[in-house]
């Protein structure tokens, strides 16, 4: 799925180093990171990327697939795997979620939320990536794929209204990104330019207690 939303262009791996920058761009310049939730993490493949770019940080991942967390055990040893309801006291300072919301029913979000802002640390942040819902090629693609027909897609403004109004939560920072597929990776660096154009395949939401 996260390959076609790319142009058919930009492998799975590549977009999770994309979205790992954009963590490191975004969430960590007023915070020190050290210690990372993936939550809906699949199969790790955000792992190498997270740890490459917070190497101090420890990285922790859930999923409601066990069958993705066992791919994640045999690949990945300096992990913690904890269950999806978060019986934990850890708190993290960051907390990722990558196109995850979209298979959450809208009936549902706000229980999630709520249950991550309680493992947030003090100056914590929720870091989500979105599929984008102005971008008519993002619409028909998702459409068309037979592992999103249950998919609720939320928009940029619906998502940031939901986090602020419902959730209590603070958006620090959004924008547009994914505007270029894996071979023009070089202009990728202009994305923080673009970010304020709604044409992205996604766009990222920065949000606080």
């Amino acid at each position: 799925m996260h390959q076609t939303l790319s142009f058919a262009l930009t492998s799975e791996q590549y977009q999770a180093e994309y979205k790992s920058k954009l963590i490191k761009r975004y969430a960590s310049r007023s915070r020190k990171i050290s210690k990372i939730l993936d939550f809906g993490c699949g199969v790790g493949l955000s792992v190498p990327s997270l740890q490459e770019n917070f190497p101090e940080a420890k990285i922790f991942l859930t999923d409601v697939s066990e069958v993705s967390l066992n791919v994640v055990r045999q690949k990945f040893d300096a992990v913690t795997i904890l269950k999806a309801e978060l019986e934990t006291d850890e708190k993290f300072d960051v907390i990722f979620m990558s196109t995850v919301l979209h298979h959450i029913t809208a009936k549902d979000r706000f229980k999630i939320i709520e249950k991550l802002k309680l493992r947030l640390s003090n100056d914590g942040c929720i870091f989500i990536v979105e599929h984008n819902t102005y971008n008519p090629l993002t619409l028909k693609i998702v459409a068309d794929c037979d592992m999103d027909h249950d998919a609720e897609l939320v928009s940029i403004r619906d998502l940031k209204r939901f986090l602020t109004t419902e959730c209590s939560l603070k958006v620090v920072d959004s924008g547009f990104c994914s505007f270029f597929p894996q071979p023009l990776k070089a202009l990728a660096k202009i994305d923080r330019v673009l970010r304020r154009v709604p044409l992205g395949g996604q766009y990222f939401m920065v949000a606080v207690a």
